[in-house]
């Protein structure tokens, strides 16, 4: 979450628009920029990438409401000079294995006097022996660093890379599992900040991988869902579809006849393979009702309703 982002302007909405709104901004922009249809097309991709970002965090009424106050007050939620975290760029910086807020003027002191805020909760802030007039200099471990970052959602199912800026401004891979799911922290030993000391230990990199969502894919454990449309005729008398799984493939689906709106149907093993097992995709049919029709095709379908009983 980054709160010089105007997550509202890449969708395009008011800060007033309202869970349907934002909803409908993204699913239009992410099939007009999706990776899909602008293949090598770096722009769209960061666009795609942006759009996905913004709706991460507004699409989330607790991340949303986070955002907004950091955007009014940004001293009042974790951003650099502020008490709540102590943020660089998008990092939240922990000393000891917590966060600054929590132990900031021991930490604070323990640099002045020449070791790590990485000690026991029952350790002096002014050192072991201080009193007897000695105290014994530690080896001063660099601070671990928390981030977060956006993957798409194709990503996070089929697994793959993405760049991951340090906070010391390096450029490094970092592997996406497949079936990584929302939330998912990641650690990347000695990536955090450097040690003060020469030749001291650098910190750990804590990343945290938010899932965008996908205007098609629903993910329910490793078990992927989508919505499959089809016209009355095709449910009545049955139709044979072709469904596109999470790995892009095209898969044959028969629809047998008389199938009503909201029946699922099973594609075994072609959801999610990762290290705890291999999902099904499950495509859920809804009928297309027929807005506009000629008065005789009306009356012909009234006259079929009245015999099969469907009207009174």
């Amino acid at each position: 979450m980054d709160p010089r982002k105007d997550y509202y302007k890449i969708l395009g909405v008011s800060e007033s628009a309202s869970a349907a709104e934002i909803k409908k901004a993204y699913r239009e922009l992410a099939k007009k920029y999706h990776p899909d249809k602008h293949a090598g097309d770096k722009q769209a991709e960061n666009r795609f990438k942006d759009i996905s970002e913004a709706y991460s965090i507004l699409g989330d009424s607790k991340k949303r409401q986070e955002y907004d106050m950091m955007r009014r007050n940004p001293f009042a939620s974790g951003q650099a000079g502020g008490f709540g975290d102590f943020s660089n760029g998008g990092f939240r910086v922990n000393f000891g294995g917590s966060n600054v807020s929590g132990s900031m003027f021991d930490d604070l002191l323990g640099n002045l006097f020449g070791f790590g805020g990485r000690r026991s909760a029952s350790a002096s802030p002014f050192g072991e022996d201080v009193f007897s007039g000695s105290r014994r200099r530690a080896s001063q471990r660099g601070a671990d660093v928390q981030t977060k970052i956006t993957i798409p959602f194709e990503m996070a199912a089929r697994g793959g890379e993405t760049i991951v800026k340090t906070p010391s401004g390096k450029k490094v891979k970092l592997k996406i599992p497949a079936g990584t799911e929302d939330g998912k922290k990641i650690k990347m030993s000695g990536q955090g900040w450097p040690s003060p000391q020469a030749g001291g230990v650098p910190g750990d990199l804590y990343i945290t991988i938010q899932v965008a969502p996908h205007p098609r894919f629903e993910r329910k454990g490793n078990d992927i869902y989508t919505t499959e449309y089809i016209n009355f005729a095709q449910a009545l008398f049955g139709t044979e579809i072709q469904v596109t799984t999470i790995d892009g493939k095209k898969v044959k689906l028969k629809i047998p006849a008389g199938t009503d709106g909201g029946k699922l149907f099973r594609l075994k093993g072609l959801g999610i393979h990762s290290a705890n097992g291999q999902g099904d995709h499950y495509a859920r049919i809804e009928i297309n009702t027929p807005k506009k029709l000629s008065g005789s095709l009306k009356r012909s379908f009234r006259e079929w309703a009245q015999n099969a009983g469907l009207l009174r």
